[in-house]
């Protein structure tokens, strides 16, 4: 065990070194960053999991360290020197945000876009009588009388953050392993195969000991095994960290153990390259560090294109599964320190790539073959956990930086360009998917966004028939206002007394009255509670806040607005609501 210490001490010298030696007249000027939410509720609990303050302010000193890293041009303080070097980007906006030199992904997660706004809060704090160029300079905030206006907040920064859900064929880049469902299938295989089955029974007895011990009664017995390993750990480190009986009661040594059980089953669900899918070598359950490479390669090279203009920085964030699967795609996992590479990262991790060039001169945009690329992890936001680089594709350490074409033809190895052959390696049944035409080969691609489109892409007959509907209602859309305008249609509200009449069959909170199928506590699907509040069986408002009511059986068939009738003297029979076609005046 103390060899191990002393050789991962010894290769975090070497890296350190190196880092040191390589600093000087380097020119950074893009960078691309993936980064791990903070601290969230978990998800076993009775709660959904949600962003806790520590959470937000784990983000929020990583965001503090990328800008003392990116955005200043003097010396850091002595706590950020121990963790990072200086070293600007060029050209960039260093006090006022310009989106149009940074783009930010999160998933839909509230803890992660959460996370994601803390990160940018530390990135660029409040600043005032200092605008970005792009965004209109001091003219923007400079009125006609002369006077200046700057943002709330003491001139909080607004960042353009686009999330994006599970049905955004852009997703793939951020969770590839989301909705695998090779993936999925991949890692059921694991769990019945024999080494899944000796930890089972290896575990069984320590998991059920430590939750009836200090966490009775609190998750299904079903749960309790390695099956659930990732989740058993995450809901204990939260106990540990909030609550001090159970931090008493567990104790460091059996919260190692459980990370530890952790560690080994999410590295073989997301880092296991032996385990295909459909097809042998596919590298299945690494899918989402496939897609992640293919990301990196694309921001960087827009950046290229652009000659440095365009996606200075580049952040996505999301959860472990990718860091995983990158490390050991990437050949991180057998690399020194010793298991750093296996084990899920802490908290508001970011493992970064830096586009570079060493001449000294950010005057101009350097040619490709002057370029390199480098890679930095940083495993949590304590103050010991530095931001390091280290070498990729089992490199050595004094290797930790690489041209630019050898770093996309390594990372080209692995990578997945196209969401088509992410839909067809995964046998996705999303529906951007089932748009895809496969027999063109067309696709998204990771340096676009999901609302580009190509020309070649053919409408599958789901989305033809949606179309269709769409077209169909407006056809109708238009008789009805033609009917209304030419036809003699009108239409009134309902009286005071049809107003209060309706259905006794339609229940739930419709008014003052208790109905014979009104209910005190409703259950929605979700299991959510629904009591009755201010009706006339609770005596009016009270002081518990309830969520809005969600859409029940009981809700159906409720009418808004008028209901049609015809009127006795109505010569066309066609009116709304009982009135009378305006008729023409016969006197002078």
């Amino acid at each position: 065990m103390a060899s191990t210490s002393l050789k991962a001490v010894a290769a975090a010298l070497s890296l350190a070194s190196v880092a040191v030696a390589q600093s000087a007249n380097e020119t950074v000027w893009s960078s691309f960053s993936y980064v791990l939410y903070g601290e969230r509720t978990p998800e076993g609990g009775i709660f959904q999991p949600s962003l806790t303050p520590l959470g937000a302010q784990q983000l929020y000193s990583q965001g503090s360290l990328f800008r003392a890293r990116y955005l200043s041009n003097s010396s850091l303080s002595d706590e950020d020197n121990a963790i990072t070097t200086n070293s600007p980007i060029a050209g960039i906006e260093q006090h006022a945000l310009d989106s149009s030199q940074i783009s930010v992904t999160s998933t839909t997660d509230s803890y992660v876009v959460g996370g994601t706004l803390a990160f940018l809060q530390g990135l660029y704090p409040p600043v005032t009588n200092s605008f970005a160029y792009n965004n209109g300079g001091t003219n923007a905030s400079t009125l006609a009388n002369g006077s200046s206006i700057n943002y709330p907040l003491g001139g909080y920064q607004y960042p353009n953050i686009q999330t994006v859900s599970s049905t955004d064929p852009d997703s793939v880049w951020l969770e590839g392993h989301a909705l695998c469902t090779e993936y999925g299938t991949s890692g059921n295989d694991f769990r019945n195969s024999d080494i899944a089955k000796e930890l089972f029974n290896a575990t069984l007895d320590f998991y059920e000991t430590t939750w009836q011990e200090v966490f009775p009664n609190t998750l299904p017995n079903m749960m309790i095994n390695f099956d659930y390993a990732y989740e058993l750990y995450d809901y204990a480190q939260y106990a540990y960290d909030h609550d001090e009986s159970v931090r008493d009661a567990l104790g460091a040594d059996r919260l190692v153990v459980l990370r530890t059980w952790a560690n080994i089953q999410q590295f073989n669900l997301n880092g296991n390259l032996s385990a295909s899918g459909l097809q042998d070598g596919d590298m299945i359950r690494a899918i989402s560090g496939r897609m992640l490479a293919a990301k990196v390669v694309a921001q960087l090279s827009s950046h290229i294109s652009s000659a440095g203009t365009e996606g200075k920085i580049a952040l996505m964030f999301g959860s472990f599964e990718p860091f995983l699967a990158f490390f050991a795609l990437a050949d991180l996992a057998n690399s020194e320190p010793f298991g750093l590479f296996q084990t899920i990262p802490q908290p508001g991790s970011a493992m970064v790539f830096e586009l570079f060039s060493t001449n000294g001169d950010d005057s101009s945009f350097p040619r490709q073959h002057d370029l390199w690329v480098r890679f930095l992890f940083r495993n949590g936001t304590g103050t010991d956990a530095p931001m390091t680089e280290y070498p990729l594709f089992g490199r050595g350490n004094s290797e930790t930086r690489m041209p630019w074409s050898d770093f996309v033809d390594q990372m080209d190895k692995f990578s997945i360009r196209e969401v088509s052959e992410w839909c067809d390696m995964c046998s996705s049944v999303t529906t951007f998917c089932s748009a895809l035409n496969h027999s063109s080969g067309s696709s998204s691609n990771p340096s676009s966004g999901s609302n580009d489109t190509n020309s070649d892409v053919s409408l599958s007959p789901a989305l033809a028939g949606v179309i269709g509907a769409i077209v169909t209602l407006g056809v109708v859309g238009l008789a009805g206002t033609t009917a209304f305008v030419f036809g003699g249609i009108r239409i009134r509200r309902k009286g005071p007394k049809e107003a209060v009449r309706r259905h006794s069959s339609l229940g739930g909170f419709k008014g003052a009255e208790k109905m014979e199928p009104d209910r005190d506590v409703s259950v929605a699907k979700n299991g959510v509670r629904h009591e009755r509040v201010g009706s006339w069986e609770l005596g009016g408002p009270s002081g518990v806040t309830v969520p809005p009511p969600v859409a029940t059986e009981s809700n159906a068939g409720v009418t808004f607005g008028a209901s049609v009738r015809h009127h006795e003297d109505d010569d066309d029979k066609d009116s709304f609501a009982g009135l009378v076609p305006v008729r023409p005046a016969e006197q002078v």
